[in-house]
């Protein structure tokens, strides 16, 4: 038995669904790849200042550190002369 192929309008009114459907994801597709990029700045922004910020405490830490390390030098030093 033969089949018999739809007729044009059939076929025209199917892709017209599918270019519909395909116009909507790639609607979506665009939608949330800028929404990702916003929210990737958005983090990098962040990232920065908590790089930063770490960096500013790294270097406070360290100076406590300096500071601690000539207390000790110096106390050691004056027992020393003291004859401790």
């Amino acid at each position: 038995m033969p089949t018999m192929a739809p007729p044009d309008e059939v076929q025209k009114e199917r892709f017209a669904r599918v270019d519909e459907r395909f116009d909507e994801v790639n609607r979506r597709i665009t939608e949330g790849r800028e929404e990702t990029h916003r929210c990737f700045n958005e983090v990098s922004a962040e990232m920065r200042a908590l790089r930063q910020e770490m960096t500013a405490l790294h270097a406070t830490v360290q100076r406590g550190n300096y500071t601690l390390l000539a207390a000790m030098l110096g106390l050691i030093g004056t027992i020393l002369i003291k004859g401790g």
